[in-house]
């Protein structure tokens, strides 16, 4: 059986130059190198009152990685705050580690006071209805149909 641990990435660790790697080569839209993504999460991981970086560990091995942000790239709305970079390694999907990230986003939400979490997604939109996000919007963001989604926590 299966075994997910959610875990704060916190400063110096070691899974902090994965997590660089996979939103790197997962978000080609951040326009950045590995090594400029694991400066960004050193640098972030630094200040977690607003905002925290997760690990997820399928029986003990990285497999995925979220963000909870005050502040999303550019956004088209003026909301906040914001569920973040959801990747789940290839070999590690249809595990349940995407489905305990977001879980895990909104306990980390929920702990910080707020009440309502956001997210923007291009084609992901029914594995966050399935969680219970809904539909707020539908946008033009860089360059193709997004929608913005939202839960009430």
């Amino acid at each position: 059986m299966s075994h997910i641990d959610i875990t704060v990435l916190t400063p110096g660790a070691p899974e902090i130059g994965i997590c660089a790697r996979w939103r790197a080569e997962a978000f080609p839209v951040l326009g950045s190198s590995t090594e400029d993504e694991r400066r960004r999460l050193e640098s972030f991981v630094q200040d977690q009152t607003r905002q925290v970086a997760l690990l997820a560990k399928l029986n003990g091995v990285p497999a995925g990685t979220c963000l909870l942000v005050p502040s999303e790239i550019a956004p088209n709305h003026n909301v906040s705050p914001w569920l973040a970079g959801l990747f789940v390694a290839p070999e590690h999907r249809r595990a349940g580690v995407g489905e305990a990230l977001v879980r895990a986003v909104e306990d980390e939400a929920r702990l910080r006071g707020f009440t309502r979490l956001f997210l923007y997604t291009r084609d992901a939109a029914a594995f966050y209805q399935r969680l219970g996000w809904s539909v707020v919007d539908t946008t033009a963001w860089e360059g193709a149909e997004t929608r913005l989604m939202a839960i009430d926590l």
